[in-house]
């Protein structure tokens, strides 16, 4: 039988060029294609119907599972990529559907070409199907339930070049805007996280993570000291040691914080 053919979809390029390089190693798989365009790569996967999609989960614009449920027949086996969606692995091991966690293990990945490839002998791809979508409308019951009611992120997962770091809400001291990014400082650390604020601030407990500027929110937890300046702009002293100037805008804000000290 000849090789399966696999496409590899994930925006963070050196994460994609891993796992091509691993997959590299494996007999019996070809990579035909990658994306770091979910979109670009649905329009391939829908012309050229690969046998095997390695698909990474957290995605701008179009997520994985989004991805997944566009898809038409004949359908391609899904393995979904993940970093730390707990959820998500539940959801996957209930109705036995493939994932890999990052960064990936190359003797999980071994493990997960053998079956697929003993699944594709056996053409049960109409089953595996059935299970995605069971896996994914439990997802989507997960994510329903969880938006439902006001949360606010424990864990942020933030994708840097060459690396995924799952950090603690808890431990950020301030956030700072840069255009489309924010700047997260943490445990004298800076990481780079792909978003806006407007986006993050959804993310973030409010009655934490204080608006001090129209660029910066701070973790009113790690603030030492707060000084009042005569032209109603406050200087605030993190435990971190940096200091931080509010705007004239929020001063009420930090006059309400000051109050309830």
């Amino acid at each position: 039988m000849s090789p399966m053919t696999a496409v590899v979809v994930d925006d963070e390029p050196l994460a994609r060029r891993g796992l091509i390089h691993l997959l590299g190693k494996e007999s019996g798989i070809n990579v035909v294609a990658d994306f770091g365009q979910p979109a670009r790569a649905l329009e391939y996967i829908t012309a050229h119907h690969p046998d095997v999609v390695f698909l990474d989960i957290m995605m701008p614009g179009m997520s994985g599972l989004e991805l997944a449920q566009q898809l038409t027949a004949p359908q391609p086996s899904l393995v979904f990529v993940t970093a730390f969606d707990d959820y998500a692995v539940r959801a996957f091991e209930h109705h036995a559907v493939d994932y890999l966690l990052k960064p990936i293990d190359p003797e999980r990945l071994t493990a997960a070409v053998a079956a697929l490839s003993v699944r594709h002998q056996g053409l049960q791809v109409q089953v595996e199907n059935e299970r995605l979508k069971a896996a994914i409308a439990e997802l989507q019951q997960s994510i329903t339930a969880r938006t439902a009611q006001p949360s606010f992120n424990e864990m942020l997962v933030i994708k840097e070049v060459g690396r995924t770091t799952r950090l603690a809400v808890s431990t950020i001291d301030w956030v700072d805007a840069a255009g489309d990014y924010m700047c997260v400082h943490a445990q004298g650390e800076t990481h780079i996280l792909r978003s806006t604020m407007a986006k993050l601030q959804q993310q973030l407990d409010p009655s934490v993570f204080l608006r001090v500027h129209r660029s910066a929110l701070v973790n009113v937890n790690r603030i030492r000291e707060i000084v009042v300046h005569a032209n109603g702009e406050y200087r605030l002293t993190l435990v971190s040691g940096d200091l931080l100037k509010s705007s004239r805008r929020y001063k009420k804000e930090i006059r309400a914080l000051m109050a309830a000290q």
